[in-house]
């Protein structure tokens, strides 16, 4: 039986996010520290007491204070950064889907294509599902050669891409419940609301809607 392969997020980003943003932190918590008093002292200057707090304490303390809490601060973002990053691990039985501590495992029977698009990796069963459509940044091309490796169809394109309608309100092919859902990922896209935009997404998917996303427009497919 031949060996899983894993794809990781490039060496660059992995260890880069972990040096980049302290230090990025660092000469923001240095910058507020220098402009602080100056705004304070702004009558109609906006978040008055968070200046307030930036510019208290003598220097050089109150300089040092600021660049570490910058640096923490920084340290934080690139800890959910990290939790992020989509790691692939393919098989001929299984592919693993990792990010941070959560993992998806997936049947390779289950599997009938895989394709990027717009930045996600997209894997589709039999019947046109989406068995999961995640975030990737990881090389296309190691995918592809991945995938091809262990027996998985991988496909240039969306294969179903020619099957999707631009939806609009009320849509008369769709039934009240798929169209008040469609509505409401409809807000959640102009309010720029990812998290609840996926979970529309994957509620309409339960109803048998594959979704497609561009220029702030849905196109949908029913599944097979």
């Amino acid at each position: 039986m031949s060996t899983a392969t894993t794809i990781h997020p490039p060496a660059l980003v992995r260890r880069g996010s972990w040096i980049y943003c302290p230090l990025l932190g660092a000469v923001a918590g240095f910058l507020l520290r220098i402009v602080a008093a100056w705004v304070a002292g702004l009558p109609w200057a906006p978040f008055q007491g968070v200046f307030e707090l930036a510019a208290s304490g003598a220097d050089p303390w109150g300089m040092l204070v600021a660049i570490a809490l910058g640096l923490i601060i920084g340290l934080g973002f690139a800890g959910l950064f990290a939790q992020e990053r989509l790691t692939v691990t393919v098989g001929p039985e299984q592919v693993v889907l990792a990010t941070g501590r959560n993992a998806h495992e997936i049947a390779g029977a289950e599997v009938d294509a895989v394709f990027t698009e717009r930045g996600h990796l997209v894997l589709l069963d039999g019947t046109g599902a989406e068995l999961a459509r995640r975030k990737s940044g990881l090389d296309r091309l190691a995918l592809r050669d991945a995938f091809r490796e262990h027996g998985y169809a991988w496909r240039e394109s969306d294969p179903y891409a020619g099957r999707y309608v631009l939806w609009t309100e009320d849509t008369g092919e769709l039934s009240l419940r798929v169209n008040a859902l469609m509505t409401e990922r409809d807000r959640a896209l102009r309010r720029r609301d990812h998290k609840e935009a996926a979970l529309l997404r994957t509620q309409l998917a339960e109803q048998g809607i594959v979704l497609r996303d561009g220029h702030r427009k849905q196109y949908w497919r029913r599944i097979d």
